[in-house]
């Protein structure tokens, strides 16, 4: 009887316990190594995107990271503005910068980025920090991950934990900087520094290349290690008492995205969605996982692998790292799908929601949209070519907000499918190719990069799904960068073409 009595009353406890919870809100800002990715277009994962898996349901992520962003860029350009008009009472602002901050090593440049760490960094983080209270709102400091480099002792060197200068010299040490802000306003921080060179330091550097890093550099992360960096900073905020009804560090499946969004397709086309599967701590009792697509889809461990209603994926030691899968569906008859991958190992069981609207054309014409004028912020143009503002190019890893070609298309009197975009591109730069819908392009999709420059003239072809109504504006803007200081850098991008039908 007493058994009975202790169990209804620890039952009791918990349902009042969730119905006492309420929903919490996580906005995250900072760079490209906590920034959302478009899953079909690159291999880097930010670990922000990840950080939703390591949350219950009551607690919504919501990441504002962009790519190539400095804490003084992420002001100037608007986006911090856009946090705080989101941004209510109870809410937190996790902040993590420094990356891009270094752009000037060590200097308040004229690239619009970077920061001197004891002068413009510091008082940057002191700023976001004190308007996230003035909204009443809780500002967390997140150290940045390291860079992949080694030293030969296999140890991080201090420029991979973002000390410009020699070791246990402060002068230069962004780290060290945020740290002080943490101190000196009483603000919570997680050492986001050490953990993650404790953890590839002791991996090694053949592995964190292999499993945890991006082939293309060292600085962003694959989905494995997006999700490992996500449940670090989970971890630690439990540990530090912040969120801990809310946290679920031990989540042993990690999926992302968390919902597959065909959007609105048509009878008799045929799209595919990736998506990947991450697997931290799986029943090792198990070694195997089965994904099983919906009915009327198929599913595939790999772009040329067969297309089946369900795959198989094996695994070893409790672990899966690294898997993509793919998604195909080809609409048989109009109508609105919603239903889920399942994702199953033993009695693990996880979904992903899948979206879809599909129509009927009752009249379809092909199109092509050619857009020959074009407009330039932070480049110059001659007859050489397109070069940066200025004609010094940087070394960079990654796009600079404020710095891209833009293409502008606008929707007729009959809605225009856009099916792919294609251009021609001449010149050694790196790039990423985003759209939006909106006058200031926020939100924006991104369609595909390449972060390794290409020699020579070359035709890039662009998947997009989108339709454009009678009125609507597409925007489509190029964002180059060099990964090598240089002074004669240029390039050319021509024959822009938007393929696709007018449909009614």
């Amino acid at each position: 009887m007493k058994t009975k009595f202790f169990m209804a009353l620890t039952a009791a406890c918990c349902m009042l316990s969730a119905c006492s919870r309420k929903e919490v809100r996580i906005h995250t800002i900072g760079d490209s190594t906590m920034a959302d990715y478009a899953e079909n277009t690159t291999r880097a994962r930010g670990w922000g995107e990840m950080f939703q898996e390591f949350f219950t349901d009551d607690a919504v992520v919501i990441n504002y990271a962009r790519n190539g962003r400095s804490t003084r860029s992420f002001m100037s350009e608007g986006l911090w503005d856009k946090v705080k008009a989101a941004v209510q009472p109870g809410d937190y602002v996790l902040i993590q910068f420094a990356h891009n901050d270094e752009k000037g090593n060590g200097t308040y440049s004229d690239d619009g980025r970077g920061t001197d760490p004891w002068g413009h960094y510091k008082a940057n983080l002191e700023t976001y920090v004190n308007e996230t209270r003035a909204l009443g709102a809780t500002p967390i400091l997140i150290t940045p991950i390291v860079r992949r480099y080694y030293t030969a002792d296999g140890t991080i060197s201090p420029k991979g934990c973002h000390n410009l200068g020699a070791a246990g010299d402060t002068t230069l040490d962004y780290v060290y900087v945020m740290k002080q802000v943490a101190r000196e306003m009483q603000v919570p921080l997680i050492d986001h520094t050490a953990l993650t060179k404790a953890f590839i330091e002791e991996l090694g550097e053949q592995q964190a290349t292999d499993l945890i890093y991006a082939p293309t550099d060292g600085t962003h992360t694959q989905a494995t290690g997006a999700a490992l960096y996500a449940r670090m900073v989970a971890q630690a905020l439990q540990q530090a008492g912040i969120l801990t009804e809310y946290v679920r560090p031990d989540v042993p499946i990690v999926l992302n995205p968390r919902t597959l969004n065909f959007g609105q397709m048509y009878v008799g086309d045929e799209a595919c969605m990736r998506f990947d599967l991450t697997g931290l701590a799986l029943p090792e009792r198990e070694d195997e996982i089965v994904v099983t697509a919906p009915k009327g889809m198929t599913v595939a461990s790999a772009p040329d692998a067969q297309r089946q209603e369900s795959v198989t994926l094996p695994y070893t030691e409790g672990k899966l790292w690294n898997q993509c899968c793919y998604l195909y569906f080809t609409p048989e008859q109009a109508g609105t799908i919603n239903d889920a991958v399942t994702v199953a190992c033993g009695k693990v069981k996880r979904k992903i929601p899948v979206v879809a609207e599909s129509r009927v054309i009752a009249l379809e014409t092909p199109e092509k949209a050619e857009i020959g004028k074009y407009t330039l912020k932070g480049l110059d143009e001659s007859e050489a070519g397109i070069a940066i503002a200025g004609g010094k190019w940087p070394a960079d890893i990654d796009e600079a907000g404020d710095r891209y070609v833009e293409f502008v298309f606008k929707g007729n009197k009959k809605t225009f499918l856009a099916r792919q975009i294609t251009f021609t591109l001449d010149g050694g730069v790196a790039y990423r190719a985003a759209l939006s819908k909106s006058n200031d392009f926020y939100p924006r999709t991104i369609l595909g990069e390449n972060q390794r420059p290409e020699s020579g003239a070359r035709t890039v072809t662009l998947p997009v799904n989108t339709s454009v109504k009678p009125g609507e504006r597409l925007a489509v803007r190029i964002y180059p960068w060099s990964v090598a200081e240089s002074d004669n850098l240029r390039f050319r991008i021509a024959d822009f073409v938007i393929d696709g039908i007018t449909v009614e």
